[in-house]
């Protein structure tokens, strides 16, 4: 199933860093203490918009490939990322936790996927495959 960029992803992210902003803004530490943690803030709401929400990235995933023995992601930059799906993964009606451990490595990956970006069908499989799969 292909992945396009989805809004209400991108909607979110701005809504808890704005939460997290808020949540720093309201604290009593010194204000260059605030500056730098609202620097890094921005930084990380940059940077998962263009990686997850826009797809902007040469590693950001561009299609997920469900199979009998596995899941495949296939990246922008053409390079396949083949794993077992991990049992944290979560199916709900709003967005998928995709939890994927790759082939070789210790450490799973994990993205978040909403129906706007891939399709009410394929999301609707996407559900069922991580709920029964594991």
């Amino acid at each position: 199933m292909a992945i396009k960029p989805s809004p209400h992803l991108a909607l979110f992210l701005l809504l808890f860093h704005a939460i997290a902003a808020t949540a720093v803004y309201a604290t009593a530490m010194l204000l260059p203490a605030k500056l730098a943690i609202f620097a890094l803030i921005l930084l990380s709401l940059f940077y998962y918009l263009a990686r997850d929400a826009l797809l902007l990235f040469p590693g950001s995933w561009r299609e997920v490939l469900l199979e009998r023995d596995g899941i495949s992601v296939i990246a922008r930059d053409g390079s396949r990322l083949t794993g077992q799906g991990a049992c944290k993964a979560v199916a709900s009606p709003y967005f998928a936790v995709l939890h994927i451990r790759p082939e070789g490595h210790r450490r799973a990956i994990s993205r978040v996927i909403f129906p706007d970006a891939v399709g009410k069908d394929a999301f609707r499989e996407l559900s069922v495959y991580l709920r029964y799969a594991q």
